[in-house]
Order: structure tokens, then sequence, then C-alpha cells
């Protein structure tokens, strides 16, 4: 007998997957059309939509660091906007129908970060809106400013729910290796043949396509990126104390390597914010007041002495890292250097008298048809001197200033800067807290974020920034800080001593005797 049940069910079976197959095989006949790549990720998203929808969060703190690109999307998105626009909505609606499940987002991030995207949307809309090329806009420049937004939402997406206290260790792996598979993109000219379809996912460095690729000379910088990362997790999981301690030597050695490792980059910056923040962990860990002081002098001393000596022997990135030091070093490598500042100062003298400009109104990040024919003939607008080459023209033009008070004050003006500053402090003041009263089990990892947290926030402003990518990565901090603890910490309530009273008991009092006794 027909089960008029398992009929129907068949017949809605074949009545979705007949149509859909014969869909795929027309669009087969273009594979590498977007459309036909867009068509293919919806399908791919719909069959793993339950292990999203079960594991986005984790998905969120591993794909908001891991440098992988989505390039079968219209323009190329990183993964990292992906899974924030996912893990955010599948929150919201998961919010929506369950009462009891509350961001936890604290009204000190969160006023400043819903500044930020009400005046950056104001912005962009009194400078003729978003532009998105990509999607046939007469615009362009809509990548900073959708990257703008998706930091914002990044803040409220790690702010959906609290981490639990027994998979800490597991988030704070994912949050800070996430970001390990970087070093592929500078394996792009040794790779064999058929393993040169991972850098569709991982798009080889500039260095990578470079015809001269020499290793040792070339800058290797997503090389050191991922090595700066795995330090970054020991000095999180360990904390400085445990790197050096005597009796863990692998350890030290371990870490000292992967320190040398982020040299193959040639990024002087790397080495100064390496150094800042070891000298605050130093003296936030108490060990100026330990037997590591004379140690830690002494190993400055050897390695300055081993510098004075051979750092013209180094390999040429080594030496471009350490070139801001009075040391000598191959010509070569002090040009390349030099040239490097020389223009950043350059592009900093010629842009800045034009900031009053936009004080109040800033020029957004909408790029017009003018602003391209500029940089293709290397020129700046309104007086601009016209020496400078055309990559520094298209960089000044596009917003790319490698300087933070000039990313934030041309774009945005004064309300610009103060967002930057009001979530800046907000910041710190959720990342003190936490490491001044968190958990003890958090105190490596509340220690390092604080401490990187105050490096990033004052390298800003003197050693380089860029605000479009600086309000994600404070929004990021703090709400990875705010889901590990559970909230910005207070300070733990201590009950209130009552002093006990000892009761007098009056002594008995011999009996008297009869005075005729």
């Amino acid at each position: 007998m027909t089960n008029p049940a398992a009929a129907i069910r068949a017949l809605i079976t074949y009545a979705i997957c007949i149509p859909l197959a014969m869909a795929v095989g027309w669009l087969l006949c273009n594979p590498l059309d977007y459309g036909t790549l867009g068509f293919f990720g919806l399908i791919g998203l719909l069959i793993i939509s339950p292990i999203f929808i079960k594991w986005h969060y984790p998905i969120l703190v591993f794909g908001i660091g891991c440098p992988a690109y989505c390039f079968f999307l219209m323009g190329n998105p990183p993964l990292l906007q992906v899974v924030v626009i996912l893990s955010l909505g599948i929150a919201i609606v998961d919010r929506a129908m369950n009462s009891e499940k509350r961001f936890v987002s604290p009204a000190v991030m969160t006023w400043p970060i819903l500044f930020t995207i009400a005046m950056v949307y104001a912005t962009a809309e009194l400078r003729g809106g978003v532009g998105l090329k990509a999607f046939g806009g007469e615009l362009a420049g809509g990548k900073k400013y959708i990257a703008l937004f998706i930091g914002c939402a990044m803040f409220f997406a790690l702010t959906s729910r609290y981490i639990p206290k027994e998979k800490r260790n597991l988030y704070v792996a994912l949050f800070f290796l996430a970001g390990t598979p970087q070093f592929f993109s500078d394996l792009f000219p040794v790779l064999p043949a058929p393993l040169n379809y991972i850098n569709l996912v991982f798009p080889p460095s500039e260095a990578a396509t470079q015809k001269d690729f020499t290793l040792g000379s070339s800058r290797l910088g997503a090389v050191a990126a991922s090595a700066g990362i795995v330090a970054n997790f020991m000095i999180a999981k360990f904390g400085l104390r445990g790197l050096l301690r005597s009796d863990r030597p692998n350890r030290t050695l371990l870490f000292g390597l992967l320190m040398l490792l982020t040299f193959l980059g040639g990024f002087r910056i790397v080495l100064v914010t390496y150094l800042m923040v070891g000298t605050m962990l130093f003296f936030i860990e108490g060990l100026h007041r330990t037997r590591l002081l004379p140690v830690a002098l002494l190993g400055l001393v050897m390695s300055g002495a081993f510098l004075v000596g051979f750092s013209d022997k180094l390999p040429a990135t080594f030496q471009r890292t350490l070139s801001f030091l009075p040391l000598k070093f191959d010509s070569e490598v002090l040009l390349d250097a030099d040239g490097s500042k020389e223009w950043r100062e350059q592009m900093w003298r010629d842009v800045w008298p034009k900031v009053p400009d936009y004080l109040l109104l800033g020029k957004g990040y909408a790029l017009t048809k003018d602003d391209f024919a500029m940089m293709g003939d290397g020129q700046f607008s309104n007086g601009i001197q016209s020496k400078l080459d055309a990559s520094m023209g298209s960089l000044a033009i596009s917003g790319d200033y490698h300087n933070g008070p000039l990313s934030t004050l041309m774009p945005f003006g004064i309300w610009g800067a103060i967002s930057l500053l009001w979530i800046g402090f907000a910041g710190l003041f959720v990342m003190y807290r936490n490491y001044r009263y968190g958990d003890e089990d958090l105190k490596n990892v509340n220690t390092f974020l604080l401490v990187i947290f105050l490096n990033r926030f004052i390298g800003f402003f003197f050693l380089f920034g860029a605000y479009s990518n600086d309000i994600g990565e404070f929004g990021k901090l703090a709400g990875f800080s705010i889901a590990l603890n559970w909230g910005v910490c207070k300070p733990k309530a201590v009950a209130a001593v009552v002093p006990r009273i000892k009761k007098i008991i009056p002594q008995r009092q011999p009996a008297r005797l009869p005075a005729h006794a």
C-alpha cells in the first residue's frame, strides 16, 4: 500500500533536485564565471549551514585572524568579512528567537563604536556615497568603508556570547594562531605547479611575485608574520616570565628562533614593536625586581657587541630591520631604507597643509574618475608637489598615508579623531579592568592583551597607523577580552568584617566572711 506522506516527500525531493541538477549542468558550461562561482558558493553555504549555525562562534574567532580570501565571491573579500557577517547575522536571529541569549557588549565600548558607524556613514553620504566599483558603481574606494563597518561589526559579533570557562584555552589558541598559514603567501615561487592553487586562498605577496626573488635578500613579510604570530601565542600562553624560565630552555630557544625569523620581513617597525612589548611586559610582570634584570642587561650588551662587529655581514633583510640603529650596514640596504623613509616624509609634508580643509567634513574614501586620472599621471590635486613618483601619488590620493593621524583627519576630520580617541581610551579601560580584576588563570592572556592594545594605540600616533584597519583591531581585541572575561571585570566584593566584641564576664568575688569570724 502506497504511503501518501512518503510519496509527497519524494515528489518534493524530485521537484527540487531535478531543476537544481539542470541549473548546475548549464552553469558548468562556464565554470569560471563569477555568477557560476557565486551560485556554487551559495549551494555550498546551504549545505554547510547547519555546521555554521551550531559552530559559528568558534569559526568567527578563527576566521577574524585567518589571512584567507574568498576568491569565489565578487570582490575577492577576506574570510574575516564573510565570517563576521554570517556570525553576527546568526547571533541576531538567535537573540530574536530567544530573549535569554543577550549580547554582552558593555556600554563603555558600545557607544563609541555606534558613534563611529554613524559618523562614517554620514561622511560617506555627504561625499557621494560608498564607492563600490567592483559592483558596477561609478565611484571606487568602498573597500575601506566596508573594512570599517565590518571592523565595528566584529566587536558585536565577538560579544554576542560568553566564552565557556572550560574552553578558554581552545579559544585563545584559535584567536592567536589563526594567522599562522600566512606564510603560504611567500611560497609562490617555490611551490610545485599542482600546489599553486593554494595561492587563490592565500594570494602571493609582493615579494613572491618579483622576478629577482632570492632567499635572504627578498623580504619575506608573510613568513615573518607567521613567526610573530606563534611568538605572540607563546607570550599569551606562558607570559614573559614563563618563556625565560631556566628550567624550560626549549621554550626560550624556540621563542628566540621565532624572533629571528621575524627579521626576514625587513620591517623596522616589527623590531621596534617587539622591543616596546617586551619592555612593557618585563616591568608589568615585575621581572625587573628579579635576577632576570642583570641577565637581560647582559644579553643586551652582548647583542650590541655582536652587532657592532658583524652588522654589515648579516642577511639583507636583517640589516634592513636594524637599519634605524647607528651601525654599519650595506650601502644598498641603507639606500632602500632611507628612500622608503624619505618618500613617506615628503608625502606627509605635502598632505598636512590640506588637513584644515577637511576638519569639519572629511574627504571620505570615495575615488572619482579624476582621482584615477591623477593616479596615472603621478600628480596630486590643488598644488601638492608633482615631483613625487606615481606610486606615492596613488597612495596619497587613495588615503594610504602610512600615518595614523593623517589617515584619521583627512577622511573624517575632527569627528574621526573623536571616535578614535573614544574607542582607544574605552578599550584601554576595558583591558586594564580585565587585567587588574580578571581570573587568575587568565592573567597571562589579559596582561598580553593589555600590552598589545596599548602598544598599538601608541604606535598609531608615532609609528604606523591606518584608521580603516586599526578601528577594527581595537574592536577585535576589546571584544575578545570581554567575551573571555565575561564582561568588564570589577573589584571583587570583600565581605565586611564585623569586629567581634568580647563579652566580659565579671569574675566571681570570693564570699566575704562574716565580720565576727
